[in-house]
């Protein structure tokens, strides 16, 4: 149960560090800060922009991160809902997340879907995925060999 609970706040931090970043990074005319503009009357988004424009933040948090950080977020929460056990059934929802994550970039690629292809970005995205299902896996066989 302890380590669920820790699981599911870093999936929690993980979404929201990734939204963070995206909103306070991008322009204002990306949905998300749209939303957000709206909701809290602008001021909120201008606040993190301001700080974010005043700091040098490399490229790859920027455009990269946020994505992963939510790939790993989506991760956690399918391998919460299988009690962090990797069977037939669980892998079929982590791959579908996989594929999904991985997938989004690629029509990107082929401009059937907005926004720039970035090689970093599906890199990122699988290795963010990769992370907790490999960690379970090790410690699912440890766990049969002890």
């Amino acid at each position: 149960m302890k380590n669920q609970r820790h699981a599911l706040i870093v999936a929690v931090v993980c979404l929201l560090a990734g939204t963070a970043i995206y909103f306070s990074t991008r322009s204002e005319n990306i949905l998300l800060n749209q939303w957000v503009a709206h909701i809290a009357d602008g001021k909120f988004l201008q606040f993190f922009q301001r700080l974010a424009s005043n700091a040098w933040v490399p490229g790859w948090i920027m455009y990269s991160l946020p994505d992963a950080l939510w790939m790993m977020a989506l991760t956690l929460f399918i391998l919460l809902i299988w009690d962090f056990k990797i069977h037939r059934r669980s892998t079929v929802w982590l791959a579908l997340a996989v594929v999904a994550g991985a997938g989004l970039e690629i029509l990107q690629g082929f401009h059937l879907m907005r926004g720039t292809f970035d090689m970093a970005d599906l890199l990122f995205v699988l290795l963010a995925a990769s992370v907790p299902i490999t960690i379970t896996l090790l410690k699912q066989r440890l766990c049969a060999s002890i």
